[in-house]
């Protein structure tokens, strides 16, 4: 099993590596409410670099920004927009 700290590091490297090559550069947020573990899962919320250093609307992006890792295997993959809210990774009731 993944402990969080290593959840969230398969998650930056999925996120390296699938970013590689886009218009803008994006990252995981820092803060401890946009990473949570539930059921099975680990997810990750990121978004642009720019914006999680500026927090300027002008460099949010839109879309569905969350990716999820599987604890025991360490997948890694992204969310869909049907996934974000069925599973509604970051309120605080547990699965």
């Amino acid at each position: 099993m993944y402990t969080l700290d290593q959840a969230e590091q398969l998650a930056a490297e999925f996120l390296r590596k699938t970013s590689a090559g886009w218009d803008s550069e994006v990252a995981l947020f820092g803060e401890d409410e946009l990473k949570a573990r539930k059921g099975e899962f680990y997810y990750f919320a990121w978004q642009g670099a720019k914006y999680i250093a500026t927090r300027d609307d002008k460099y949010f992006l839109y879309g569905t920004t969350h990716i999820s890792v599987h604890g025991e295997t360490g997948d890694c993959r992204f969310l869909s927009i049907h996934e974000c809210h069925s599973v509604d990774p970051f309120n605080q009731r547990t699965n």
